[in-house]
């Protein structure tokens, strides 16, 4: 890469963008294949926040059935199959198990109804995946003897077998958004990173452009454009208020969201979903609780992830060893033979999501379910702005 941000200042542009998380990083791509000019620019490094600290799952939208959200049931399902196909390298299905205990909501029928349900719903999944081994499986039961076969260390008592479904995982999300903007550059796209707005630049009720400022030499230009796209995630609102004076309504609310990384295998080539204590509450049909997962990921395990409503600002979080031992007691809970304590831990990582509405403090949280866009000529009376927090990294 040569980095000149010097050239952006070359030409108006018909299109920046703000931010080089998922949805910025496929913006540039997607503009620039349609033939429009465009200028992405990033304050940190290429896809470095909540787009890089995710559980590396490419959702299909199994789980949004529970709240009879079927468009976006929908939506992930295309979005995945889209990932299988043009992204082979970096995105490949894997085989979830959940154990189930009891009979009712949280029986093997209900479940096994459940993925049923599902593989009816996304039909289409495999559309156009010509390899077999990228496409995504029927969902199916397994027995007690056989769930036990694959984790013998689940909980015993009241274990009736499991489902298995298939998802997706990335190898590496950053690598799949800098393929995205290798693409983009490809097709013409200007693109420069640690490059932070500072403001925009308006004439009358019209932006045309942006203040950027280089920060690693200090420097400070103008980039203009016709038309700019903030998809700055968390920072979203703060970029604009500095730049404009005015925030987003209502105020977008943020988890962060936690996993970390132990430095060994704990499953074979099966994730594991572990029941944790606290529920969904928008859920119309719910288990007892929640699932966190213990996915394998190249040679090591990945686990997670919990949620926390964040209050303050993108660049203020941070996790405890207290928090982490909670979330390392509830996974023991689930499958005591894991037992692991704070020193297998090697990485802990975190991002913060679009969330719910929700009450400070509380354990029974509500997840963000669309992504918020705003064309502000509409919100505020100022053309040429527009503004994406994007929910999920999947879509």
């Amino acid at each position: 890469m040569r980095r000149n941000p010097s050239t952006l200042t070359n030409k108006e542009y018909d299109l920046i963008i703000i931010g080089a998380g998922a949805f910025g990083s496929c913006a540039a791509w997607d503009a620039a294949s349609r033939g429009l000019s465009v200028a992405l620019v990033e304050q940190g490094d290429f896809c470095h926040a909540t787009s890089a600290n995710h559980l590396r799952m490419v959702h299909g939208g199994i789980r949004y059935l529970q709240h009879g959200d079927l468009y976006r049931v929908r939506e992930s399902c295309w979005e995945r199959t889209a990932l299988l196909r043009i992204a082979p390298h970096l995105v490949q299905p894997i085989p979830i198990v959940m154990p189930t205990y009891g009979n009712g909501l949280d029986g093997k029928a209900v479940l096994g109804m459940g993925l049923l349900v599902y593989d009816l719903v996304t039909f289409d999944r495999n559309k156009n995946l010509r390899d077999p081994g990228r496409r995504i499986p029927r969902g199916r039961l397994i027995s007690r003897c056989e769930c036990l076969e694959l984790f013998p260390g689940l909980k015993k008592d009241g274990l009736t077998g499991a489902g298995i479904f298939y998802d997706g995982q990335f190898c590496n999300p950053s690598r799949l958004a800098l393929a995205f903007l290798r693409s983009a550059f490809i097709v013409g796209a200007e693109i420069g990173n640690y490059l932070e707005v500072t403001g925009f630049l308006q004439k009358s009720d019209r932006i045309f452009g942006v203040n950027v400022r280089d920060t690693l030499t200090g420097d400070r230009f103008k980039v203009l454009g016709k038309m700019v796209l903030n998809a700055a995630g968390p920072w979203a609102n703060p970029v604009l208020r500095a730049g404009m004076g005015f925030s987003l309504s209502p105020n977008p609310n943020f988890s962060r969201d936690v996993g970390f990384l132990v430095p060994c295998r704990l499953t074979g080539k099966y994730g594991l979903a572990c029941q944790i204590r606290t529920k969904d509450p928008d859920a119309i049909l719910s288990r007892k609780g929640r699932h966190i997962f213990v996915m394998p990921w190249h040679e090591y395990t990945l686990v997670g992830v919990w949620h926390l409503v964040h209050q303050k600002g993108p660049d203020e979080f941070a996790v405890t060893e207290k928090e982490l031992q909670v979330y390392l007691d509830e996974v023991n809970e689930a499958y005591p033979e894991f037992a692991l304590a704070l020193r297998d831990v090697s990485m802990v990582y975190a991002g913060l999501t679009l969330f719910g509405d929700n009450t400070p403090g509380g354990t029974d949280l509500s997840f963000g379910k669309r992504s918020i866009l705003v064309d502000h000529a509409k919100e505020h009376h100022v053309t040429g702005l527009i503004t994406l927090v994007g929910v999920r990294a999947t879509t």
